[in-house]
C-alpha cells in the first residue's frame, strides 16, 4: 500500500471501472486505488444500497479511505459519505452532481426512454459506433489515442442496471443534507459538459461546507483526459486537507 492510503473508486452509470482504473496511477499517485464494479447490480435498494456495498469491497469493517465518485457514482460517494462518516477521509466527486438540474433530467428521461427501446437491439458495431459518436462529449476534441481505445473498447452497459441506475440518477437529491458533510471535498469539472452540466458541478461545490471546486477545459471525462494535471491537484488539495491547521482527523 502507498503511504497515503487507499482510495475507493466508484465508477459511473456504466459501473464497469476499468476505464477510470486505468487512470489511477496517475490520478491517484500516492494512493493504493481499490475498486467497486457496479457493472451488473440492478441497484434494486436504491443509492443508500449501492453505498453499502462499495463500502463492502474494503477487508478491514474499521478502515479510513478517500471516496472517489464519478459521474453518477458521485452520488453514491455522496450517500456513503452522509451514511459512515466515520470510513471516509476525503470525498473526490468528477464530474458529479448532487440533484439533476430540471433541464438535464428531462433530457435524462428522453435519452432513457430510447435507450430502454434500443439497448437489447443495436448490434456491436453499432455500439460500438454510438460511442464513436459520443466522443466529443465525453473526452473533448483532442485526446490521447490509448485513452480512444480504452473507451472504445469498455464492456456494453448491462441494460436492466443502466435503466434502474439512470431512473435512480433522475430522482436523487442530496441538498437536504449536502451541509452536514463535514469531509474535505474535491469536485471537478469540465467547461463543456452536455452529460452533466459545469452549473450542477458549482452548485454541489456551494452546497458542501469544505468544498473545493477546479474546472479544466473539456468534457465529461476531462479528468481522464489530463489526468496527470488533475493527479497534481488531487495531491494538493489532500495535502492541504490533511495540513494540523485544517482540523481534519
Amino acid at each position: 500500500m502507498q503511504s497515503g492510503g487507499r482510495v475507493l473508486v466508484i465508477p459511473g452509470l456504466n459501473g464497469h471501472p476499468g476505464l477510470l482504473m486505468r487512470s489511477a496511477p496517475v490520478l491517484f499517485p500516492e494512493w493504493s486505488a481499490v475498486a467497486f464494479n457496479h457493472h451488473l447490480d440492478l441497484a434494486s435498494d436504491g443509492v443508500e444500497g449501492l453505498a453499502s456495498r462499495a463500502l463492502g469491497v474494503l477487508d478491514d469493517p474499521d478502515e479510513k479511505v478517500w471516496v472517489c465518485g464519478e459521474s453518477f457514482g458521485g452520488t453514491v460517494a455522496l450517500t456513503l459519505a452522509h451514511q459512515r462518516p466515520e470510513r471516509v477521509k476525503g470525498l473526490i466527486l468528477l464530474s458529479a452532481f448532487g440533484w439533476h438540474p430540471s433541464a438535464l433530467a428531462r433530457r435524462g428521461a428522453g435519452a432513457l426512454a430510447v435507450w430502454s427501446f434500443l439497448g437489447h437491439r443495436l448490434s456491436n458495431s453499432m455500439y460500438r459506433a454510438g460511442r464513436v459518436a459520443s466522443l466529443p462529449t465525453q473526452l473533448g476534441l483532442v485526446f490521447p489515442g490509448d485513452l480512444f481505445r480504452s473507451y472504445i473498447s469498455r464492456p456494453r452497459a448491462n441494460v436492466a442496471a443502466y435503466r434502474t441506475k439512470a431512473e435512480l440518477s433522475l430522482t436523487f437529491d442530496a441538498r437536504p443534507w449536502l451541509s452536514s458533510l463535514a469531509c474535505p471535498t474535491f469536485v471537478l469539472t469540465g467547461t463543456w459538459d452536455p452529460v452533466v452540466p459545469v452549473s450542477a458541478g458549482r452548485e454541489l461545490a456551494r452546497g458542501i461546507p469544505n468544498a473545493t471546486l477546479h474546472t479544466i477545459q473539456g468534457g465529461h471525462l476531462v479528468h481522464l483526459v489530463h489526468a496527470k494535471r488533475v493527479g497534481g491537484l488531487i495531491a494538493a488539495w489532500a495535502k492541504e486537507s490533511l495540513s494540523p491547521d485544517k482540523g481534519f482527523p
